[in-house]
């Protein structure tokens, strides 16, 4: 009896439908504003404590993909996707504790890096099954799987401790991501679709450095202002006298816009290069930072919330592309490891320096004056940025 075996357009697909599954499931480590309450009362602390918690996950996501290229070419898919299923698992043991080290460390530790694992593997692995002309829609894809999941699992999170308590909940939720990821794991399995590992030496490139500084910088700028009213929406909101309603409604609205606009992003990626969407995106960007500066109505603060969170998905979703084209398929991961430790970089410090500010000042008008001028910073940045079809940057 023959075998029957997928055709190569098949196992091209059951990788893209695996890497969206690890993705959606690894980005509700972002749905942690629908826990933090309910941890602040398991371990009686604050919310700079409990705030920690997420902080630390942002930091080991970014360690995670910064490392990935050493560990993709180490280890197999397979044992990949494995150590993605089981360490959020391993975290809940962890958190069950109910003490603040717990979770630091089982959230924190455990669930941020196999987030951050999860995320930087999808984008290698789509990367290396998908022809450069439809790249952009691919990548764009993967990151906005990993903004629904947020948006999914913030809505599903709340429904489970309605039914159940904290506790239990919390681990129903768990079992649900990773029960997906082995489904996941399944559908990779099936595909047996071997994945482009980077073999050339990456240290005999000098040129390398200055490239990675002027995207790193590009990155962190463009992705300031995003990270910044995402993190302080509701705050933002209130001062300026919105309800409760309008700020989950605005919240939402961010992240679900995030995630439809890195897939458009990436298909404006296909057709017109990485380059001018992301100048569009920062000049709007820039624009939208101004208008939070000038005009107070609620409805038109939601709706520039919305659109520079949107801004943001959409900048996230194509800059691994830029990273592709300008680096190339050999060094595109570690490069990419690198450049989005600015991301990292930018989770810390813009949330932090908005809180710091608003407690001087009472207001957001300081934060959001230095995120437009550091998005203009940005645009001007991407304007000059040169680079041709045999990958090289001037």
């Amino acid at each position: 009896m023959e075998k029957h075996t997928p055709s190569e357009k098949n196992k091209q697909s059951l990788v893209f439908i695996s890497c969206l599954l690890i993705t959606f499931c690894m980005g509700s480590i972002h749905a942690f504003s629908t826990l933090i309450e309910n941890i602040e009362f398991q371990i009686n602390s604050g919310r700079m404590a409990s705030s920690l918690i997420y902080s630390t996950g942002l930091i080991c996501v970014t360690v995670a993909v910064f490392f990935g290229h050493s560990i993709y070419r180490k280890l197999s898919p397979s044992i990949i996707i494995v150590l993605i299923a089981t360490l959020p698992l391993i975290g809940v043991l962890i958190t069950s504790s109910s003490s603040w080290i717990g979770w630091v460390v089982g959230y924190g530790f455990f669930f941020g890096f196999a987030s951050g694992l999860g995320y930087g593997f999808s984008l290698y692995a789509v990367s290396s099954i998908t022809s450069s002309k439809r790249l952009g829609l691919a990548l764009g894809a993967i990151t906005a799987s990993y903004a629904f999941g947020a948006v999914i699992f913030s809505m599903l999170y709340p429904l489970l401790f309605s039914y159940f308590d904290f506790k239990a909940g919390y681990l129903i939720g768990v079992m649900i991501l990773s029960t997906l990821v082995i489904i996941s794991l399944i559908l990779f399995r099936l595909a047996n679709k071997n994945l482009i590992t980077e073999t050339k030496l990456i240290s005999k490139n000098p040129n390398f450095k200055a490239k990675i500084i002027k995207l790193w910088f590009i990155f962190f700028l463009g992705v300031f202002a995003g990270l910044m009213t995402i993190g302080h929406a509701v705050p933002i909101i209130s001062s300026a006298g919105g309800s409760s309603t309008v700020a989950i409604t605005a919240i939402s609205l961010m992240a679900f816009g995030s995630g439809i606009a890195g897939i458009y992003a990436g298909w404006l990626a296909d057709r017109f290069g990485c380059k001018r969407p992301i100048l569009v995106i920062l000049i709007i960007n820039s624009l939208a930072l101004l208008s939070l500066l000038i005009f107070s109505s609620i409805n038109l603060l939601l709706i520039l919330l919305v659109l520079i969170a949107s801004l943001y998905g959409a900048l996230i979703a194509i800059y691994p592309t830029l990273v592709n084209q300008i680096f190339g398929p050999d060094y595109s991961t570690w490069a990419y490891g690198r450049i989005f430790t600015s991301w990292g970089f930018a989770g810390l410090v813009s949330p932090s320096l908005a809180g710091w500010l608003f407690d001087q000042y009472s207001n957001y008008n300081s934060s959001l004056l230095i995120a437009f001028i550091l998005s203009i910073i940005a645009g001007l940045l991407i304007w000059s940025l040169k680079y041709d079809v045999d990958n090289s940057i001037q």
